[in-house]
């Protein structure tokens, strides 16, 4: 397409004065296109993406906002995907936002015509349609404070969200929960409150404990903890993944409690998936040395090992464990290592806020491969069909899988 016919369709595209042919071009156009002749033809930049179109629709900015918010594109190594194609940083990024401007103004162009079509236009039906739009998950979570309130904080400023007797709760530029008390903090007959981290479906967040503990929270999970550690431990409560770099404090060790699980460490960096609906609590250790412990089981990991536990026993099997694969969801990619679909569906699931249905039996089929998770989930699926005879169709937010 000649630069200044795309220039012109892009403009059209912004005040809604496309015509229904033009627009068709136009999206089949940066369908095929390659990234970089795209970006250099509309003279796309990142700083001017970065700034994002206007459009009123608030579900649409916010696809904007989720992916530019996105954790993962500080990465910079190139993750392989099963047909082996690298996906250099710079044009991932760009393809992401180019992507999402172009999803925004088409968003913007629905809204015109059916304006134009429907004056009595219901806008509920709207916001029922934009819901159902399925994008990666993003950076956002709800903080349950001690006095009960509930902070939304993907809604609120930076700065300070809450003051406590300890010391003040502040939400940081870069996404962070950060607790200004100290570690040696004495309770001097204070009562020492709770706060409750959570994520959604679709949602990941850090937070910085009181006593200095960096905790990476993973999707549809939660951290509870004391807004001041006080005592002669360090216990949180942990429901879902985490990845912890916990501060060292050899007379203070610090807990991780899931349900009758314990893991206690002084210093160390470490993660524990503990969902509800997968079949056992995973502990892996990158550095240092934790103790799992189960009722009466006990075992010690060293860095490079991996205990396991299942939910219908006290057993803890203590293996090698790839490090990598233990850590990609925080490092910004799925890795499927001779994983069943239920297990991948459910990762899925999680990440891009979706529900899961099955219409047949998958249990023979065993999938590997690496994928970013700011894909999309329509190329994700369709990578799983070409290795398999499985089928997805997408309805709404719930994924059918089919043989």
């Amino acid at each position: 397409m000649e630069k200044a016919k795309l220039q012109r369709l892009l403009h059209q595209y912004l005040d809604n004065s496309i015509s229904e042919k033009d627009c068709i071009e136009l999206l089949n156009y940066l369908d095929k296109a390659d990234i970089q002749e795209i970006s250099d033809e509309v003279n796309l930049d990142i700083t001017d993406l970065d700034k994002g179109p206007v459009f009123s629709g608030e579900q649409a900015q916010d696809i904007l906002n989720r992916i530019q918010a996105d954790i993962r594109f500080k990465e910079a190594a190139p993750i392989k995907s099963l047909h082996n194609r690298s996906l250099p940083k710079l044009y991932l990024r760009q393809w992401l936002q180019i992507a999402a401007a172009v999803l925004i103004f088409f968003l913007g162009g629905i809204v015109f015509l059916l304006h134009k079509k429907h004056e009595n236009f219901d806008s509920n039906k709207l916001a029922q349609a934009l819901k159902s739009i399925i994008v990666p998950g993003s950076t956002k979570a709800s903080l349950i404070l001690a006095n009960g309130s509930v902070v939304y904080l993907q809604n609120v400023n930076n700065g300070l969200l809450a003051k406590t007797t300890f010391g003040n709760v502040v939400k940081t530029r870069n996404g962070q929960i950060l607790y200004d008390t100290r570690a040696n903090v004495k309770a001097n007959g204070k009562q020492v409150g709770y706060n409750t981290l959570t994520t959604p479906r679709g949602g990941v967040y850090q937070v910085v404990l009181p006593d200095g503990t960096n905790v990476w929270l993973n999707a549809a999970s939660s951290i509870t903890y004391p807004i001041a550690f006080t005592g002669n431990e360090r216990d949180v409560k942990l429901n879902g993944e985490a990845y912890f770099e916990v501060a060292k404090n050899k007379k203070k060790p610090f807990y991780v409690n899931i349900n009758n699980v314990r893991v206690r460490v002084l210093g160390t960096h470490f993660n524990v998936a503990a969902y509800n609906d997968d079949n056992n609590i995973t502990t892996t250790l990158l550095e240092g040395s934790v103790q799992v412990t189960k009722n009466k089981s006990l075992s010690l990991l060293k860095p490079g090992q991996q205990a396991d536990i299942s939910n219908s026993s006290d057993n803890i099997v203590v293996s090698e464990a790839n490090i990598n694969n233990a850590i990609a969801w925080k490092n910004g990619y799925f890795v499927f290592d001779d994983d069943d679909i239920t297990g991948i569906m459910r990762k899925i699931s999680r990440w891009y806020d979706v529900d899961i249905e099955y219409h047949g039996t998958f249990t023979d089929q065993k999938f590997g491969g690496t994928y970013y998770r700011s894909k999309s989930i329509n190329e994700l699926l369709h990578h799983l069909e070409k290795i398999s005879n499985i089928n997805f169709s997408i309805s709404g937010r719930r994924i059918i899988v089919m043989n």
